[in-house]
């Protein structure tokens, strides 16, 4: 098939050839594999002598002066360049490394090998083994350093952190370059089977030339291009069919009533010791009411409805009303070719996700195109083209939460507008059948296009000039219906939103790279200006009192109550300018150097210190070839060092200055300012960098490993100050305090078997990323995060202590549950006055500091957010046309505050978790679960240690099992290729957390997903 397919080459390529000259020199062009090339060019080098290779790879060309140089193309190859020395010369071109080992950087190709810093990689195949609709998710466990968790909303964007945190209040995320085009968000538009590569790149010299862009790390998709010879069409589709991958165990109506009877009871009998307990739940279990504890009055207790459900035995789950099984369909269609003069990729996408919850769901269409033409041999010119929009049916924020947390004792009514327990009305609970009603609609087109002119003026030279356009209308539209309890409670009677906003971006990359070879030297040298703008405008109008729902947000001029509108905008308008210098600089392929020097300007900064220089260096060492060659065992043994500044910008737009707002009142206008005074020397944040790294390939490249230390220090940190109220501000941009960021990262793979019908890969990788502040202003060695509803009560997050990690937890050590044993020595401390109210069965927390009373200086850090380390792990099987991969992702050590704890603090008034029916009586005294005591002044256990939840845990990503149909199968029907898979995502997670999930939260339950898939190619 090949040959045949090269000889259709030849006959076109033929045809334009016209006439050849005799004689001379002849020879043989093949590929790598030896195969012939029929069609190759060769040509005398400066001057029009040229011919073409017939089907079997072989030419002549006459007229071949002494002294002169054979060129000898063909596209997807490597040019290579022969002196005329010999009558007969054959010629062994290497495939092109434009798509495979290089990758598009500020508008230039860059050779992988070339950077010497951290870089990871993922190719194509290992993207499309997890059948997703979400680039980063399928990237989740692959690479080493990188952390990701994913979103389980229908179209949520997974969060994704490189090499864990380098800022306190200037951000954490990376950027992504998508051919070359920079972009901060967006990125779960990207169409999965688009892509080629992903090239991570983790240190300040593989970063380096995007300066300030890229402090947190960058993702560098390299998007797929056209190949040479017979055009191909591929066509992909999977279906998934979704449960929830957990569920809350919750107490049911019998149990809830139970609970708040005992609570109440327990209540009564701390205020009442010498009454009858029994006496008192026997007649609350028949009547519904009880006497209040300190006035002896009847109150009811149980409303008439809750203790009829009870009597008869119901039990109502709100959450089977608005769920459904998940159904997600994927299709994607894509045309690839290319001839000797150009390539193109052309591809189409369609994504359609109906959500866990009714009426959610997410529909997406991409469309793409990459285009490159060779107009001369010295000129080549490009697009790199995608278009999606994207169509998202949200529901209310709330309605999850609110049917999980369902009275179990209250049937279902898809009419009344709020949920309650008892007589207790909770204008929060609304009811979540009333909010799948409301409209929340969004929209968001993005078209992302790189265009870019090659220049070649001369042998090695390169001048490229690149632009770049990203650009993205959003829209979203809500209506809350009149009867919703969202519209009731802001007596609005029916309320309208419309949301709208802008961005438009674009970049100007200019470059000149020149490649030279001296003997055993290499070497690269870059130069590049690069300009770029990002500007974007919002409108946002709210309605209300309108006369009915019919028209929900679509009439906004049906709108009653015109006192109530409200109006929003802004524009935003950001520049930034570098320019940048590298040279890469190898010898006898054993020694290696890169040094960069970038200066970026940047719009975020005040006139004083716009301009920011970050240079770095990098050094490399083949020991295999230095001392090693004769060991057959060890193919590659580099060691790497690098070091660099990078700068981070990542502040709002504008904060330099003081923004002030004009209000009338009275008739007087006013100017009032957003509580932020002017910094005009605020400067950019600094990171030194420090990477050390090892690779090691060896037994016949069968086992590969990459080692890496990490140390950044960052200084001038980006913070906000609090200000004295006597300025007139509250706040202050300032370049205050340091910390650190250190970690090491380890990958390995090894083929265990690697042959024609066998093939066994074992993979995995582990990371380490620890941060810790050493520095804030002054002699300052605490900045509390205060909150709550006087705003004074210190949180248990967000506070930065010296020395601790960024992101601690704070809080105080729980002690142990009150025995009747240890109400002797009870006063022996102040529990901040609850003393005398007490009881056995209540929680108490420790006295750290032993000075017999309890205040935040007992508070300690418990533990951070972060994970100690991190990872993933997978294995590849395949017989003939059989294959079983799995992939499993890791966390270990991280620390997070759980939903469940808020289950285990009912009192039978809000749902609970099934763990209180372990809660400490007098009859059950071993227990860590707290009385239930309605009125009980004793510390809630999410007030300690023992809240805080151990989020370690160990996924199942996706196991897959797949066939392919065997050559001769597919030679009979017309194929390249035909494979069948089915796959399940997140089948089991192995965890202590006793929430939802360790990684996500709480507030939304991952899915598990089976998965039946088709990919056909011919």
């Amino acid at each position: 098939m090949r040959i045949a397919i090269r000889y259709l080459c030849f006959l076109v390529v033929m045809m334009c050839a016209g006439s050849l000259y005799s004689q001379t020199i002849t020879g043989k062009v093949t590929d790598n594999e030896k195969m012939p090339l029929p069609g190759a060019t060769v040509v005398v080098e400066g001057t029009k002598n040229a011919t073409v290779t017939n089907f079997d790879g072989s030419y002549t060309l006459s007229n071949v002066e002494t002294g002169s140089v054979l060129e000898f193309t063909f596209l997807g190859f490597d040019r290579m360049r022969v002196p005329a020395t010999k009558s007969v010369i054959n010629v062994s071109l290497v495939s092109s490394t434009q798509e495979l080992n290089e990758i598009v950087v500020v508008g230039a190709s860059v050779k992988r090998s070339d950077l010497t810093g951290a870089v990871g990689n993922m190719s194509a195949k290992k993207i499309t083994e997890t059948p997703t609709a979400n680039i980063v998710q399928a990237m989740q466990g692959r690479v080493s350093g990188v952390l990701i968790s994913q979103n389980p909303t229908p179209g949520g964007s997974a969060s994704i952190k490189i090499r864990g945190n380098n800022s306190l209040y200037a951000g954490s995320n990376p950027i992504f370059v998508v051919d070359g085009l920079i972009i901060e968000g967006g990125f779960e538009a990207i169409n999965p089977n688009d892509v080629a590569n992903i090239d991570v790149l983790k240190d300040a010299s593989s970063t380096a030339i995007y300066g300030a862009r890229g402090a947190n790390g960058v993702v560098v998709i390299t998007t797929k291009k056209g190949k040479r010879g017979e055009g191909k069409v591929e066509f992909d589709t999977w279906v998934g069919l979704s449960e929830f991958s957990n569920t809350m165990p919750l107490m049911n109506g019998q149990q809830i009533f139970n609970l708040r009877a005992d609570a109440f009871a327990n209540g009564y009998m701390d205020k009442n010791p010498g009454a009858d307990r029994q006496a008192y739940l026997n007649n609350l279990k028949a009547t519904g009411s009880a006497p209040n504890p300190v006035s002896q009055k009847i109150e009811p207790v149980f409303p008439k409805w809750e203790l009829d459900a009870y009597k008869n035995g119901e039990s109502y789950n709100w959450l089977d009303q608005i769920t459904r099984t998940g159904v997600e369909k994927n299709y994607n269609l894509a045309f690839s070719g290319g001839g000797e003069k150009g390539s193109h990729y052309l591809s189409f996408n369609y994504v359609d996700q109906d959500g866990l919850l009714k009426n959610s769901g997410n529909k997406r269409f991409n469309g793409k195109i990459n285009l490159t033409h060779d107009v001369k041999n010295w000129l080549q010119v490009g697009t790199n083209t995608t278009f999606s929009r994207v169509e998202t049916t949200y529901i209310d924020g709330s309605a999850y939460g609110n049917a999980l947390n369902g009275n179990p004792l209250l049937a279902i009514d898809p009419t009344r507008p709020y949920l309650q327990y008892g007589d207790d009305l909770n204008q929060g609970a609304y009811n979540p059948i009333v909010s799948l009603t409301m409209d929340n609609l969004a929209s968001k087109n993005h078209l992302m296009t790189t265009n870019f002119i090659s220049v070649k003026p001369t042998d090695g030279l390169n001048l490229r000039t690149t632009l770049s356009v990203d650009i993205m209308d959003q829209a979203n539209f809500r209506y809350d219906p009149i009867g919703s309890g969202q519209s009731i409670r802001n007596k609005a009677h029916g309320d309208a939103n419309h949301y709208r906003v802008s961005e438009l971006n674009y970049q100007w990359d200019n470059t000149a790279t020149y490649n030279r070879v001296f003997g055993k030297s290499d070497f690269n040298a870059l130069a590049a200006i690069s300009v770029q703008s990002n500007s974007s405008n919002f409108t946002q109008v709210d309605a209300r009192g309108f006369a009915s729902d019919d028209f929900t947000y679509m009439y906004l001029g049906g709108a009653a109550d015109k006192m109530n509108f409200s109006l929003a905008s802004g524009f935003v308008e950001q520049t930034l300018m570098s320019y940048t210098g590298r040279l890469n600089y190898s010898y006898d392929k054993k020694y290696f150097a890169t040094v960069t020097y970038r200066r970026d300007g940047s719009s975020r900064f005040g006139m004083n210190n716009q301009w920011g220089n970050f240079p770095s260096v990098a050094l490399g060492w083949d020991l295999g070839k230095e001392f090693l060659q004769s060991v057959e065992a060890i193919n590659l043994l580099k060691l790497r060092a690098s070091w660099g500044i990078a700068g981070n910008q990542n502040i709002a737009n504008y904060a330099t200055v003081s923004h002030y707002r004009p209000s009338v009142s009275n008739g007087q206008v006013k100017f009032n300012n957003d509580g932020y005074m002017d910094n005009p020397d605020l400067k950019w944040e600094q990171q030194n960098q420090t990477n050390l790294g090892l690779d090691f390939t060896g037994f016949g490249n069968r086992l590969s490993i990459t080692a890496e230390y990490f140390n950044t220090q960052n200084d001038d940190l980006l913070m906000i100050r609090g200000l004295t109220q006597l300025s007139g501000y509250y706040n202050m941009w300032a370049n205050i305090g340091s910390m650190e960021n250190k970690g090491y990262e380890f990958s390995a793979s090894y083929k265990i078997l690697n042959n024609k019908d066998f093939n066994w890969d074992v993979f995995g990788n582990i990371s380490t990323a620890k941060n810790k502040v050493t520095a804030l202003y002054g002699d300052t060695k605490v900045k509390w995060n205060v909150g709550g509803d006087n705003n004074s009560t210190v949180q248990q997050s967000g506070n930065l202590f010296v020395g601790e990690s960024m992101n601690n937890i704070f809080v105080y050590e729980f002690d142990k549950i009150l025995q009747q044993s240890d109400m002797a020595t009870l006063n022996q401390v102040d529990y901040q006055g609850r003393n005398k109210d007490l009881r056995p069965g209540d929680a108490v927390v420790k006295d750290r500091n032993g000075d017999g009373k309890i205040n935040d200086s007992d508070r300690y850090v418990i533990g951070k957010l972060d994970p100690d380390f991190y990872g993933g792990f997978g294995t590849e099987f395949s017989y003939k046309g059989f294959g079983l991969n799995a992939m499993f992702s890791y966390s270990y050590g991280a620390k997070k505050f759980s939903g469940y704890q808020s289950y285990m603090g009912s009192k039978g008034m809000s749902a609970a978790h099934t763990d209180l029916l372990n809660a400490w009586t007098p009859e059950n005294t071993n227990t860590n679960i707290p009385r239930v005591a309605n009125g009980s002044v004793g510390y809630g256990i999410y007030e300690t240690s023992a809240g805080i939840e151990d989020a370690s845990f160990l996924r199942l990503n996706t196991l897959s099992a797949s066939y392919s149909l065997p050559s001769q199968v597919l030679e009979k029907v017309k194929l390249d290729k035909l494979r069948l898979y089915v796959t399940g995502s997140n089948l089991f997670v192995v965890t202590k957390y006793k929430g939802l999930d360790p990684e996500t939260g709480d507030g939304f339950p991952m899915a598990r997903t089976i998965v039946l898939g088709l990919n056909v190619s011919l």
